[in-house]
């Protein structure tokens, strides 16, 4: 291709993109590192852009940096507002009606009188944790009552996609930045912040600081592709991994300068891009108090690697950046499930008595890894000794445990056969964990058709 005139070249180039466009996300994330580097402007296509109304009336917009409560900021469309999801009443009732179980209930004594009062079951907080991909988003509403509103986007990108309602995610800290192109770069407070409009940047746009990519292996052979927060915390190139060196002296390396970070004897071999290499250690980034790597998997969700299950990191920069107009419009999970009897049901579905979009996460750990997978990437779930196999879209299957939703401490699974109507709870049928063997999902199309599992 060197030999091309540059206009062939970047022809070439520009096709190559428009055919990655049209494959699967995860596809679309592979590099061998042979194609020809995306400018930055496209790369940053990936990057957060939002429009931020305040509450004295103000109005900036640019590329925005969302600051997380205990993970990494939102820097790019793959990463994931988190924050407790606030569980809808009647899936509490529809799981107390099938379990035969009744609200547990409180009660003081005042000046002699007996006040009492139903509470939520511990088994069934109405609260849980929770995450949406900003790329889903098409807008965030700050609520007066301490909460957030989450629009999800729809299938032309406006607001007609399901409304998700969290506890404010962020901490003591502002709730964002945004990068205004007059106005400068400007620190928002949860208290002045009222709402987010997300769109994709406009072209030609280019932030400070790129989205760090690549791959994490773990030490069980394992391979993760995304983008990547390290330490749980640094998600761009301008970000500094810190420690001391050999010779004892404090170095701060910035990510973008750095090619592999591989962990040596609990401390961390760095190899830069200029081919130099170096051991740190003695700091929380590069020692056994790292908080581990986290990996936004375009066709997974994101993956957990603890520092003592971490092998190497090798970055580099994506095929193709994760646009904005990249994710699909949510849908309702729908499936066959099979009993332990060899009965089957078919229709919508409603995982673990509270999850029923696609949009959500299915929560569970393996090897020491956490992992958080879209259920609109899952295509088949089996029971089995200590959790379930849960396989993805992809071909990919991880036994996980360790949370409800794949394991003992299930809710269990509701099934609203099709044509029955989603109102009337008694048209769902209850299936608790011992009963249940495995259920194969239907992946559902932006016009609300549904195909075959996994495609």
């Amino acid at each position: 291709m060197a030999s091309l005139p540059r206009r062939f070249r970047s022809l070439l180039v520009r096709s190559a993109l428009t055919l990655a466009a049209s494959l699967p996300a995860a596809a679309a994330q592979e590099t061998d590192g042979s194609a020809e580097p995306l400018p930055a402007h496209e790369l940053d296509q990936g990057r957060i852009w939002g429009r931020v109304h305040t509450a004295d009336g103000e109005r900036y917009e640019g590329f925005v940096v969302w600051h997380g409560r205990d993970g990494p900021d939102g820097a790019g469309w793959m990463d994931f507002l988190e924050g407790d999801r606030i569980v809808a009443p009647e899936f509490y009732q529809a799981w107390l009606a099938a379990t035969g179980g009744t609200p547990p209930v409180r009660a003081i004594v005042v000046k002699g009188h007996r006040v009492s009062w139903d509470e939520e079951d511990p088994d069934f907080p109405l609260a849980s944790r929770a995450g949406v991909r900003f790329g889903r988003l098409a807008e965030a509403e700050a609520l007066a009552d301490g909460h957030a509103a989450l629009k999800l986007r729809g299938a032309d990108g406006g607001l007609d996609g399901p409304v998700v309602r969290i506890r404010r995610p962020a901490g003591t800290r502002g709730a964002l930045t945004v990068f205004d192109r007059r106005a400068g770069e400007r620190d928002v407070a949860w208290a002045d912040l009222r709402r987010v409009e997300f769109f994709s940047p406009p072209a030609g746009a280019t932030a400070r600081a790129r989205r760090l990519h690549g791959t994490v292996d773990d030490r069980f052979g394992r391979s993760f592709t995304g983008y990547v927060a390290w330490d749980s915390d640094e998600v761009l190139g301008s970000e500094v991994l810190d420690g001391t060196d050999e010779e004892r002296k404090d170095r701060e390396i910035r990510f973008d300068d750095i090619g592999r970070i591989e962990q040596r004897g609990g401390e961390a071999w760095v190899e830069l891009a200029s081919g130099d290499a170096l051991a740190l250690s003695g700091s929380n980034d590069v020692d056994r108090r790292n908080r581990g790597v986290r990996i936004f998997d375009a066709a997974l969700g994101m993956v957990e690697v603890e520092w003592e299950e971490f092998d190497a990191l090798r970055l580099e920069p994506p095929a193709r950046p994760a646009a904005h107009g990249d994710f699909e419009r949510a849908w309702r999970l729908a499936g066959t499930v099979a009993t332990q009897d060899g009965d089957t049901l078919s229709g919508r579905l409603r995982w673990d008595a509270e999850h029923e979009w696609s949009w959500e996460l299915l929560h569970g750990e393996s090897r020491g890894v956490k992992f958080s997978i879209e259920f609109g990437q899952v295509a088949r779930i089996e029971r089995a000794v200590a959790g379930a196999v849960v396989t993805l879209a992809d071909g990919r299957a991880f036994e996980l445990e360790g949370s409800g939703d794949v394991d003992w401490d299930s809710r269990g699974v509701f099934v609203l056969s099709d044509g029955e109507p989603a109102g009337d709870p008694s048209a769902w049928r209850y299936l608790d964990w011992d009963e249940f063997r495995e259920a194969r999902f239907v992946r559902g199309a932006p016009d609300g058709r549904k195909g075959g599992a996994g495609s």
